[in-house]
């Protein structure tokens, strides 16, 4: 085994000597390597999916170009073996190569600052800045940066890179990872996820503890290769935590990359979650394929935001089992433009009785891009009193895009309540019209119906700096149109 096929892989290299060393490399523990070896056993008895298959009708899986891409570990940075560790106490300043201050309550800036500030709409940067308490980064493939405010680190907040936590966490990672919320015996996209991780972040909040401020996981590609990035989140019974995960890359790297990311949740009695995950690829020789799977507990409420605006393929996959009296909301923002094709698929599992959820995803579509939803319900045999409803819509804004809205129900239990709508459509002539009569000028028009369309996704959105990024990239996007 050379050093060059240690930093890289490829699909018909991978047996267990090549993932043998492959875990060497990487560092891990006993139980993460053996867990790697299970996963690559349960990848050779899988069938690899294709085209044919339901779910995959409206992606190819062809289009993550395993095939032809690299697996890297971290894209030949010798700096990049480990991430560095850093905890903040009050008043102590964060100074990084390129980076700036940070303080408890102000804003981590680390390498991945990039990803957190665009400088996009009115405002600039400050508008649109997150300011998180604590922030994992990684870039192709390797953690590069971990910081943490002080004051969380003392009530027992964990936020580490996930190779850190393999190790010194093992009796909270071990028994978690990739075992119930994301098994992968039976997917081979998950099979091949855990048995080639190589980076990633893990998040702990303990019993009790309410995290107000966001926490921020950022994960940036530069270069061409496939690259395989998890995340791992444990909030236990009565403790909050608002994470933002965001994807990046300068529009121009140097060829194809591929990016699959796994994303557990686990929701322990009477929690509170409220993940966003933001997909704002700057190329699209980016593509993107993500799995987040969220365990709702007895009594814990979860909120997921899915935005979508860049990249060339991108194909997301939110999936929610609730427990007796679980409470889930599903958002979904999307603008696709020339040449993108983006596919959400959404699922919620009502495993229990007394559970509510609600499902509502709308996207813009210029250009001959195409936008698939596909939302599926199940409401199981023990589900008793089951509140559920699922609201899709497409925008429609060129005649050569391409989209549809797809709702699909499985009820087990005639005790529930359940609703769907889907539409797809275009901008209402009529509306356009009646605000020109008025003197607004049809590309002002324009704008306002689909600010107007958006609304009810952006008054829900409760992190302001993800509000005003989701409306400058609106604004950004509808200004192309106007140019072209």
């Amino acid at each position: 085994m050379t050093e060059t096929s240690i930093e890289t892989l490829t699909l018909r290299g991978l047996d267990e000597a090549a993932v043998t060393a492959w875990s060497e490399a990487l560092g891990d523990p006993g139980w993460l390597r053996a867990r790697r070896l299970e996963a690559l056993a349960a990848l050779d008895k899988l069938e690899r999916p294709t085209n044919r298959e339901e779910a995959w009708r409206f992606t190819d899986p062809k289009r993550a170009g395993l095939d032809r891409h690299r697996i890297v570990r971290h894209a030949g940075r010798p700096d990049a073996a480990g991430a560095e560790g850093v905890v903040l106490t009050p008043g102590q300043a964060l100074l990084t190569p390129g980076q700036a201050v940070l303080t408890p309550g102000q804003a981590v800036l680390t390498q991945g600052q990039a990803v957190l500030d665009h400088g996009r709409g009115p405002g600039g940067a400050a508008a649109t800045r997150l300011d998180p308490g604590g922030l994992v980064t990684t870039v192709d493939g390797a953690t590069t940066e971990v910081a943490l405010a002080g004051d969380l680190a003392a009530r027992g907040v964990i936020l580490t890179d996930l190779a850190t936590a393999a190790r010194e966490h093992a009796g909270l990672v071990e028994p978690r990872f990739m075992t119930t919320a994301a098994p992968f015996a039976d997917d081979w996209f998950l099979a091949l996820h855990a048995t080639l991780v190589t980076a990633g972040a893990f998040l702990y909040v303990p019993r009790g503890v309410e995290v107000e401020v966001p926490i921020g996981a950022e994960f940036r590609r530069t270069t061409a290769g496939a690259t395989f990035a998890h995340t791992l989140v444990v909030v236990e019974e009565g403790a909050s935590l608002t994470l933002v995960q965001q994807h990046d890359s300068p529009e121009v790297i140097d060829g194809p990359a591929f990016h699959h990311g796994v994303t557990e949740l686990l929701v322990g009695p009477g929690a509170s979650v409220q993940h966003l995950s933001l997909q704002e690829w700057g190329s699209e020789r980016v593509n993107h394929f993500g799995v987040q799977r969220a365990e709702v507990a007895r009594q814990g409420r979860f909120r997921s935001f899915v935005v979508t605006l860049g990249g060339g393929v991108v194909r997301v996959s939110p999936d929610v089992v609730l427990r007796e009296g679980a409470e889930a909301d599903l958002l979904g923002a999307v603008f696709a433009d020339e040449g993108q094709k983006f596919e959400h698929r959404a699922t919620v599992t009502h495993a229990e009785p007394h559970a509510r959820s609600t499902l509502l995803y709308k996207a813009g579509l210029l250009g001959g891009s195409r936008n698939i939803f596909n939302g599926n319900l199940i409401i199981c045999p023990g589900a008793r009193g089951t509140d559920a409803a699922q609201t899709m819509r497409n925008l429609v804004l060129s005649r050569h895009a391409h989209a549809e809205a797809n709702p699909f129900l499985e009820i087990l239990n005639s005790d529930v309540k359940a609703a769907h709508a889907a539409a797809t459509g275009r901008v209402d002539d009529l509306h356009l019209f009646y605000l020109q009569s008025r003197g607004v000028p049809r590309e002002v028009a324009r704008r306002l119906v689909v600010f107007g369309f958006f609304e009810e996704i952006l008054a829900q959105v409760t992190v302001p700096a993800v509000r005003r990024r989701l409306e400058a990239a609106l604004e950004a996007e509808l200004a192309k149109e106007v140019g072209r």
